[in-house]
Order: C-alpha cells, then sequence, then structure tokens
C-alpha cells in the first residue's frame, strides 16, 4: 500500500498550485539519469512543474498529486523498461489526463514514418474515459 503522504521531490509545489486551482500546463515526471536537473529546468519555467522520481524508489512508494494533469516521463539513461510502466500506471491510477513517455537518450531528428524498428518510441497513454466505463 503506497505511503499516501509521502509526496515525489518538487512535489509541494505541485501540491500548492492544485490547492489554489491553478494546475500547471504540464507535469514533468524525470527519471534516470541526470533527473534531478531536467526537474530544476521544468520548475524554471514557471507554466510547468518537474518532480523527480528518485534512484531505488518504487513509483507506488509515493502520492502523486497529479488529478488532471498532463504528464510526461523524460525517462533518462538508466531504468528499465517495467519501472517506466509501473511508474506510468501510478500516474494513470493518480488522476493524469495523459502520460506520455519520452526516452532522452533517443535522437528524434528523424520523422516517424522513418523511425528505426531497433529505436524507442515516444508514447501517449490516456486515462480511461468515465463516459465509455459502460462500453467495456
Amino acid at each position: 500500500m503506497p505511503n499516501q503522504s509521502k509526496i515525489p521531490p518538487f512535489g509541494k509545489a505541485l501540491l500548492d498550485r492544485q490547492r489554489f486551482n491553478n494546475p500547471p500546463f504540464l507535469v514533468a515526471v524525470c527519471v534516470g539519469g541526470d533527473a534531478w536537473n531536467h526537474a530544476k529546468q521544468w520548475n524554471r519555467r514557471g507554466v510547468n512543474v518537474g518532480l523527480v522520481l528518485p534512484p531505488d524508489t518504487s513509483p507506488k512508494s509515493l502520492n502523486w498529486p497529479v488529478k488532471g494533469c498532463l504528464c510526461v516521463i523524460e525517462w533518462g539513461t538508466g531504468p528499465a523498461v517495467p519501472l517506466i510502466v509501473e511508474l506510468a500506471k501510478c500516474l494513470l491510477m493518480a488522476g493524469a489526463e495523459s502520460v506520455t513517455v519520452r526516452p532522452l537518450w533517443v535522437d528524434f531528428s528523424q520523422p516517424n514514418l522513418e523511425w528505426p524498428a531497433d529505436q524507442e518510441r515516444i508514447r501517449t497513454y490516456y486515462a480511461p474515459r468515465k463516459e465509455l466505463a459502460h462500453v467495456a
């Protein structure tokens, strides 16, 4: 069971914005190599919030205050796919509108139509729509 009081680093800024009904344009969850510096850069922009998933921390052990937010996972070198998938699931279960996974080590200068099959892609996952729940 997650510790509902423990928020990710830099999460207080997001909680404060949510409390005053001032949601950010985007929440970036930075993971892996140079995550702390990436999150600080996001936080300097003012309209966004950068959070960090610290090394050796399970996403399930944190309270993610992302309800109603668009999220991007900035995936730096280090973490394996299962951790990123677990993080994306936690963000969606916490109420994120969508979660886009962006691997930072990939060169995205090529259009998707010419994308090498062996390269990780940018992927976006959406929260299930409540009005469609009766269809399932």
